[in-house]
C-alpha cells in the first residue's frame, strides 16, 4: 500500500511541476519578432504595389520588386545597415530565382538595361536607404 502512495505522490508531483508537457500549466509567452514597417510603391499607377520597401526600424532592410506586374516579386534586393549587400531576380518569371548579384555595380547596370522604368525606385548610386521615411 505504501508502494502506491508513493507512486501516487510521485506522479502528481510530475504532473503539477509540469515536467509533462501535455499537462503542464506553464504558459510560454511567444516569441514575436522585430516590428518591420512596410513601404509599398506603385510603379505604374494600377492600384497595386509593385515595390515593397521593409524596414527594420533604422533602415531599409530588403526591397521586392514586381517587375513584370504579375504580382509575383521578381526581384529582391537585401541590405545591410541600410546599404546593398546582394540582389537576387526571377528573369524568366517561373517563380524561381536564376540571377544572383553580389556587386551593385552590376546590379544597376543589369536593371537600366532590363528595367528602366524601376531606376529611380531601385538603381541608388550609394544605396543609402536611411532616409525612407516610414
Amino acid at each position: 500500500m505504501i508502494k502506491y502512495g508513493i507512486m501516487v505522490v510521485f506522479l502528481l508531483a510530475f504532473f503539477c511541476a509540469g515536467t509533462y508537457p501535455a499537462y503542464s500549466q506553464v504558459q510560454v509567452a511567444p516569441i514575436l519578432p522585430k516590428s518591420e514597417e512596410i513601404k509599398t510603391l506603385d510603379v505604374n499607377k494600377d492600384g497595386k504595389p509593385d515595390v515593397v520597401y521593409h524596414s527594420d526600424g533604422k533602415y531599409t532592410s530588403k526591397i521586392e520588386a514586381d517587375t513584370n506586374y504579375d504580382g509575383q516579386y521578381d526581384i529582391t534586393i537585401y541590405t545591410k545597415d541600410g546599404n546593398f549587400d546582394s540582389a537576387e531576380a526571377d528573369t524568366d518569371y517561373d517563380g524561381q530565382t536564376d540571377k544572383k548579384f553580389s556587386n551593385v555595380k552590376e546590379f544597376n547596370q543589369w536593371l537600366n538595361e532590363k528595367h528602366p522604368d524601376f531606376e529611380d525606385q531601385l538603381n541608388r548610386p550609394d544605396w543609402q536607404f536611411d532616409l525612407i521615411k516610414f
